[in-house]
């Protein structure tokens, strides 16, 4: 694309979709050739922009003699055009004191991140939480609440912690639950929660587990599988939705609501994040998301890791006026810094 067309019209395209990002206001030809000095006369600059706009790159709001890009424009823009800023050293420095400060689990490190991601973007924050199935066992601990039940606990390679209660029969003690919980960890450790529900290990556990109560391997089998059917899916966290009515294309609050639906239905926020596998920012404009409520926004996205495993995807949505140049490299970093801090969490 970036070949078929000329420099000339790459610098134009270039400084209108600066100054409407900037501005907000629709880019006419008299001031591109006043404030940017191109050597280029408003009459020629015009042809340009009518040029740009016949092949599809700007649009003419019908109210303003001005232009303002198009999805094809901005898309250009995003792939050939953009200079991205670099983040400042106290940019840096803030986003690794702010995860590191809320280094203390999963739950607490993501939702940190997505009040992070709207304060350095202003823009609401969309954060796929990691997939639970797809987690591995870390540890398995079952505390003993009364004669006949338990509470087992259980700890994934992802920070997620899952406590079930469940029936103990036989009068175990203290001491036999501690062995119970070395064997579980002995077999399962390390073993992914999706493998679990048909896995040969369990018919193994169950014939240990016959020494020191009949029914426990059953139970066992139960509750693997009752946790692994209570998350069919990822959890999605939002931050900063009313910071989408600062932008003053959603002043207009009859086209806010229709967004302001989609941040409170969280299958439709996981399907918008779901597929992004890169953990460079990756940048879908306009009907590039499916979803026919964002026609108007743009998502912003970058996939985090634990030990070098994909497990979720963090992202900010705003106007397809988004600041691109800003936007991209902190959810960059971000996602970066998360995947070091989770990877170190998994390392404990």
């Amino acid at each position: 694309m970036a070949s078929k067309m000329d420099d000339r019209k790459r610098r134009i395209l270039k400084i209108i979709t600066d100054d409407y990002i900037a501005s907000a206001e629709p880019v006419g030809s008299r001031t591109v050739a006043k404030r940017y000095d191109l050597g280029l006369s408003a009459a020629t600059i015009r042809n340009e922009m009518a040029d740009l706009e016949e092949r599809g790159y700007l649009e003419q709001p019908y109210t303003s003699s001005g232009r303002v890009p198009s999805e094809l424009g901005y898309r250009y823009y995003v792939d050939a055009l953009i200079s991205m800023r670099n983040l400042t050293e106290k940019d840096v420095s803030y986003i690794i004191k702010e995860l590191d400060n809320h280094s203390q689990g999963i739950e607490a490190v993501i939702h940190q991140t997505s009040k992070l991601l709207t304060q350095l973007t202003k823009y609401p924050a969309i954060i796929m939480a990691p997939e639970v199935q797809s987690s591995l066992l870390k540890h398995i601990q079952i505390i003993k609440l009364s004669e006949t039940t338990g509470l087992m606990v259980l700890v994934t390679n992802s920070g997620h912690v899952e406590n079930k209660i469940i029936e103990l029969k036989g009068n175990l003690s203290e001491e036999e639950l501690e062995k119970i919980s070395n064997l579980l960890n002995h077999h399962l450790r390390g073993v992914s929660l999706k493998a679990l529900p048909n896995s040969p290990l369990i018919d193994l556990i169950n014939g240990e587990l016959l020494f020191y109560d009949r029914f426990f391997g059953e139970a066992l089998k139960v509750l693997i599988r009752s946790l692994f059917e209570s998350h069919s899916g990822e959890r999605v966290y939002v931050d900063g939705t009313a910071k989408i009515l600062e932008q003053p294309e959603f002043a207009d609050l009859a086209r806010f609501k229709p967004l302001l639906c989609l941040f409170e239905e969280e299958e439709k926020l996981y399907r918008l994040l779901a597929g992004h596998q890169c953990a460079k920012a990756q940048v879908k404009i306009g009907h590039e998301n499916q979803d026919f409520d964002i026609r108007d926004c743009s998502v912003v996205t970058a996939s985090y890791e634990i030990a070098g495993k994909t497990v979720g995807v963090i992202g900010v949505l705003g106007p397809t006026r988004m600041e691109y140049a800003r936007v991209m490299p902190i959810v960059e970093y971000t996602a970066t810094i998360l995947s070091n801090l989770l990877t170190r969490l998994n390392k404990k």
